[in-house]
């Protein structure tokens, strides 16, 4: 977003009756009104240059959910805006720490996290063979690298094997974005880029924030395709005759649309028709699709406002009701739900009369 629209959108929400406020899963978490979308663009708006800790706190309110762009008539892109703000509370030495640590731990490890990631990316080597790419993501990797494996079983089940991303391509660096430093992500993901195959390359990501990430702002060749896990593995579902499938496990989810899937890539099928085939019974929550509930885990809010992004993660549970299934792997942690991919490779197993990874 170029400054002169980043302005622009800024004015529009100052001056805005604040009609997107009820939208916003941090301020309802929180019931404060510096955290209303309003609150926290305004606050960006006056300290300008020179925020304080207390400002850089409010500027963290925010998972980039989008789900306020949903109710704004102009369409607004508030976690750019907010991210921006985070950028210049960086420079301005009053960042918390969850981001002003990510830069060290970046050059060290080639993502943001505590864990050993490229252990358990080594310890998923010799479990792929196809030409499309799984990126596996760090937030998978952190867990511990259950659902990759899951997702590499399925796509061998379904007749489109794929191969894991090369060990120098852990983490897509979104965390630098939602950590105020956007310069560092640009070059992190030029970094990335050198370790994939310099021809065009197809790219399935399990987080649905960095396949967006990467539609948008990573240096792909020319010909690359980029798309998230659901959508890859829908696909070659389609092509399994019904006759040809296991039954459904009997078992029931209510379904939870994760905010960049439904929102940012606009993917609302693909999951519903994995697990339409895969289980007994989906059912859907009050506030579902593109109106879907935020389950708290994006943004770096768990580390920065910890308290609220539990609160977040309570609130769309008790929506969901009972046991939820979901396509994120940061959601799924949130939440306790079930992934999708999990789910269609117990399905899966059934047929092959393997056992599930």
């Amino acid at each position: 977003m170029s400054l002169q629209v980043l302005r622009r959108a800024q004015e529009l929400c100052e001056f805005c009756p604040k009609l997107c406020r009820f939208a916003c899963p941090v301020s309802e978490a929180a019931g404060r009104e510096a955290l209303t979308p309003w609150g926290k663009v305004s606050l960006a708006a006056l300290t300008g240059r020179t925020p304080d800790a207390s400002a850089a706190l409010a500027f963290a309110g925010c998972t980039g959910c989008h789900r306020c762009s949903v109710y704004c008539a102009h369409d607004n892109d508030v976690p750019a805006i907010l991210y921006a703000a985070r950028s210049v509370a960086v420079r301005a030495g009053v960042a918390p720490p969850a981001w002003t640590a990510l830069p060290a731990r970046f050059s060290a490890r080639g993502h943001g996290e505590s864990a050993d990631l490229a252990a358990v990316r080594l310890s998923l080597s010799g479990r792929s063979s196809g030409e499309a790419l799984l990126f596996a993501g760090c937030d998978a990797l952190a867990q511990g690298g259950q659902e990759v494996r899951d997702a590499l079983f399925a796509a061998g089940e379904l007749g489109a094997p794929l191969s894991l991303a090369p060990e120098g391509a852990l983490c897509c660096g979104l965390k630098h974005v939602e950590g105020g430093h956007p310069e560092l992500y640009e070059a992190h993901a030029a970094r990335v880029r050198g370790f994939l195959p310099r021809k065009a390359v197809h790219l399935v990501f399990l987080q649905p924030g960095c396949a967006r990430s990467a539609i948008e702002r990573w240096p792909l060749p020319e010909g690359s395709k980029v798309e998230h896990v659901t959508t890859y593995l829908a696909r070659a579902l389609a092509k399994v005759p019904d006759a040809s499938r296991p039954a459904p496990l009997d078992e029931a989810f209510t379904w939870h649309d994760p905010c960049e899937l439904a929102r940012g890539l606009s993917e609302l099928t693909a999951p519903r028709a994995l697990l339409a085939a895969s289980v007994r019974e989906l059912s859907e929550p009050l506030r579902t699709g593109a109106d879907t509930s935020c389950c708290g885990a994006a943004g770096l809010l768990p580390q920065t406002l910890p308290e609220v992004a539990a609160k977040v993660a309570s609130d769309r549970r008790a929506e969901l009701g009972g046991p939820a299934a979901t396509s994120s792997p940061a959601c799924a942690a949130a939440l306790g739900a079930a992934e999708v991919v999990s789910i269609v490779a117990r399905w899966l197993a059934q047929a092959s009369g393997a056992s599930a990874p």
